[in-house]
């Protein structure tokens, strides 16, 4: 059973600050570029806390975490950060004009604190798998500052009736991020309003879109808390953990495709693949990227390439003849685009296997077409594969499965922006 409550949230004072400023893409997807350009954006941006530097001379008692918990706790008794004076919940709309050309789109949001449920409960479900490098980064910041600037992003089924409340007045905050998407968020603290999605969402299921490594965090600090307390507080704060909630069929929510290019291959023969390759798949020449993604567009199992020789669609000629290729994989792989290209392509026949996609020595993910194609004509990568986006349906397959998808299956856009709410795990006296 779900359970949602509102929290105090903590939110940057538009006051003090001009939200786009401050505001950051999650820590994940900031560039080292994005990551200077933000720091002289104001000396409040969030990434310095997200995102601390390392300095000569660190120490467990003088770091980049330690350092960030300083900030965090200035910046509070600065005032450029206050906590909410009551609980709420949090309405958020976000308006975009989509990457992939289907015009403007408005995304609509509930911020709440989730109950955390280990993924055997059945509760909140995953799709991707892990690493331990990044947990580990998360769990120090989270220790060292006692609360979550980065918001988890979980899709819902359509209940009965929208858990969304009708939000009045002016919002909170207003930002637009790096790439255009302009962010409104309004606190909704009426207590009617809240128990209403607290009811539309009680039989939910959730199942998480972005964040599976900040989630698996949360999971480790409650177990962590639990163990320090000596006991379970089921109202405890580090119970719960801050979640963006999603309805997977609202008009406004995009899946972007990630395209992969191939380098690095030891004695590659581009003649000698496609002899290859077109034992299990048709080989349909396309003159230009365009014409080649248009093909694509909306079919089930296609798969783009560029090589040498020019675009190509690539389409399995018996899928179940490729079935045997699966039998030590996770459920339902076989059906899904990105599956077929990474056992039936880049490990069958390049030797490609899930060990050397860790080390990410071969293959590089791209969101842009055009840079994968491009790489491919200036001679800097030796393959280029197209996929269509994987649709929400099979992400909630793959979840209901146990299952769980390739590297970089999915691209959520927009992004949620970090620090647009956060979410202090500390008594509500201490702030």
């Amino acid at each position: 059973m779900a359970d949602i409550q509102p929290f105090r949230g903590v939110l940057y004072n538009t006051q003090r600050v001009k939200p786009d400023e401050v505001l950051t893409q999650p820590y994940d997807k900031i560039t080292p570029a994005m990551q200077e350009r933000y720091r002289k954006l104001s000396p409040y941006n969030l990434v310095q806390i997200e995102l601390g530097k390392e300095a000569p001379g660190d120490s467990e008692t003088n770091n980049k975490y330690t350092r960030a918990r300083d900030l965090y706790q200035a910046w509070l008794r600065e005032g450029v950060l206050r906590r909410a004076a009551q609980p709420a919940l949090y309405y958020l709309e976000q308006t975009f004009a989509a990457p992939d050309g289907s015009g403007k789109r408005m995304r609509k949001a509930l911020i709440a604190r989730a109950r955390l449920h280990r993924w055997d409960e059945g509760v909140i479900l995953p799709h991707e798998h892990t690493l331990s490098k990044p947990k580990a980064d998360r769990l120090s910041l989270l220790r060292a500052c006692g609360s979550q600037q980065g918001q988890i992003f979980m899709l819902y089924p359509r209940p009965q009736y929208s858990p969304l409340p009708t939000p009045k007045g002016e919002p909170a905050l207003v930002a637009t991020d790096d790439y255009g998407v302009v962010n409104h968020l309004w606190e909704i603290s009426d207590p009617a309003a809240i128990k209403s999605a607290q009811d539309a969402l009680r039989e939910a299921k959730f199942y998480i879109a972005d964040g599976h490594h900040r989630y698996e965090t949360a999971l480790a600090y409650r177990d962590e808390c639990r163990a320090a307390a000596g006991k379970t507080d089921p109202n405890a704060p580090s119970e719960f953990v801050m979640a963006t909630l999603v309805d997977m069929s609202d008009p406004g929510l995009v899946v972007l495709p990630t395209h992969r290019t191939v380098a690095n291959l030891s004695g590659f023969d581009a003649h000698r693949f496609r002899e290859h390759l077109v034992k299990s798949f048709s080989i349909e020449p396309h003159p230009t990227l365009e014409k080649l993604l248009a093909a694509m567009k909306g079919g089930q199992h296609l798969i783009g390439m560029r090589d040498a020789e020019g675009f190509a669609l690539l389409r399995p000629k018996n899928l179940d003849a490729l079935r045997p290729l699966f039998a030590d994989k996770p459920p339902l792989w076989h059906t899904l685009d990105v599956a077929i290209l990474h056992v039936g392509i880049l490990e069958a026949l390049l030797g490609i296997d899930e060990i050397r996609l860790r080390e990410e020595s071969n293959v590089t993910y791209w969101r842009e077409p055009e840079k994968a194609a491009e790489l491919v004509q200036a001679g800097n990568s030796q393959l280029a594969f197209f996929l269509n986006p994987t649709q929400v349906g099979e992400v909630r397959a793959i979840a209901d499965a146990r299952s769980r998808m390739p590297q970089k299956s999915t691209d959520f856009y927009p992004k949620l922006l970090s620090g647009i709410v956060i979410n202090d795990l500390r008594p509500d006296s201490v702030v």
